[in-house]
This record gives structure tokens, C-alpha cells and sequence, in this order.
């Protein structure tokens, strides 16, 4: 199915798998893009526990500046 959406993404279907928080693991994500949808990670994706900021989230992922 060839649309604007999935021209714009280069992705087979036109679904987009939005990021669910924690619920949301890198199986899941891998799982919609080999289908051919555009699955997206979600902040604190896979951990046990939930952040409340993104000061917060930066202590789990910290970046090079």
C-alpha cells in the first residue's frame, strides 16, 4: 500500500506503532518494523521503573554534549 505517509516514512503499511512509556520494549518495536509499520520506542522503554522527568531520564541515558 503506497501512500503519502509511507513514502514520506520508506515503510511498507501506513501504521505507526506510538511509544507507550514502559510498555514499550525494543521485541516490540523490532516486531512492527519488520512488518513493514514505523514502531517508535518510548521514554523509559523496557525498565522497571518510571521516570517522572526528564532530568530524571537523563541519569538512565546520558548523552555525550
Amino acid at each position: 500500500m503506497k501512500n503519502r505517509v509511507t513514502e514520506i516514512l520508506g515503510i511498507e503499511k501506513p501504521i505507526l506503532q506510538g511509544p507507550m512509556s514502559w510498555i514499550t520494549n525494543a521485541e516490540f518495536v523490532a516486531a512492527v518494523s519488520n512488518a513493514g509499520g514505523l514502531g517508535i520506542l518510548g521514554p523509559n522503554a523496557g525498565q522497571a521503573t518510571i521516570t517522572t522527568s526528564p532530568e530524571e531520564s537523563r541519569t538512565y541515558a546520558p548523552r555525550d554534549s
